[in-house]
C-alpha cells in the first residue's frame, strides 16, 4: 500500500480527481477514506470534504496488460493484445486490423511499444518484456541471423572491420548473438541513442 495522503475539495468527486492526479493512478486504484465532511456558511452554503486516499498495489502482470490495452485504446489502433509469462521473460503479442502500422518502417512502433513496456515494467515482472506482431519478430531475426553470417564471413575475408547500420536493441542482440559464435570475432554497439551502430571485426 502506498503513502496516505490528505485531499481537500467541494465534492467527493473533486477530490478523488485530486487524488488520481497527485498519485498518478486511475481513480479505481484508488483506496479512499473522508476524514471531514461540512457545510461551511459565507453568504451561501458551502460543502467542503477532506479524504484521506492511497493508491492500491497492483500485481505487475495485470497492471502489464491493463496499460497495453488502455495505450492500444489511447492510440486508437484497431488492435488486441495478449500477455504470456514464460520462465525467462514476457511476450505481449499483438494482432489486429492495424498491424500493419505497428510494424511500419522495420517495426519502429512496435520497438518503441516494447522500449516503454520495459521501462515501466521490467522490475515489476522481473523479466524482459518482448513485443511481437503477426511472427513480425521471428522473421527478422532469422534475417538478421542470415545477415550477421554474411558480414562475418566479410570480415574474415577481408580481415578488416565492417560497420552496420543503426539498429535498435532487439535487432542488435541478434547480431551480437551471432557474431559470439565465431571465436576470432567480435561485435561492439557504438553510440548514446536507442538505435546504435554495431561494428564487427576481428579480435
Amino acid at each position: 500500500m502506498s503513502e496516505k495522503k490528505e485531499f481537500f475539495a467541494n465534492t467527493l468527486k473533486d477530490a478523488l480527481l485530486q487524488a488520481s492526479i497527485d498519485l498518478g493512478v486511475a481513480e479505481e486504484d484508488l483506496k479512499y477514506e473522508i476524514v471531514t465532511e461540512k457545510t461551511r456558511f459565507f453568504g451561501r452554503q458551502k460543502r467542503e470534504i477532506c479524504i484521506r486516499a492511497w493508491a492500491v498495489e497492483e500485481a505487475a502482470l495485470p497492471a502489464l496488460e491493463r496499460f497495453v490495452k488502455q495505450l492500444i485504446d489511447a492510440m486508437g489502433l484497431q488492435l488486441k493484445s495478449s500477455v504470456q509469462e514464460f520462465d525467462e521473460h514476457v511476450m505481449v503479442h499483438f494482432t489486429g486490423r492495424d498491424y500493419r502500422l505497428m510494424l511500419y518502417q522495420n517495426g519502429n512502433l512496435l520497438n518503441a511499444v516494447q522500449y516503454l513496456l520495459n521501462r515501466l515494467f521490467s522490475a515489476g515482472v522481473e523479466k524482459k518484456i518482448f513485443c511481437e506482431c503477426e511472427n513480425f519478430r521471428r522473421q527478422r531475426e532469422r534475417e538478421l541471423t542470415q545477415l550477421a553470417h554474411r558480414f562475418a564471413r566479410e570480415v574474415k575475408s577481408a580481415g578488416q572491420p565492417l560497420e552496420l547500420k543503426e539498429l535498435n536493441p532487439f535487432e542488435r542482440r541478434i547480431v551480437h548473438m551471432t557474431i559470439n559464435k565465431y571465436a576470432d570475432l567480435e561485435s561492439v554497439s557504438n553510440g548514446d541513442h536507442f538505435l546504435k551502430v554495431i561494428t564487427i571485426r576481428p579480435k
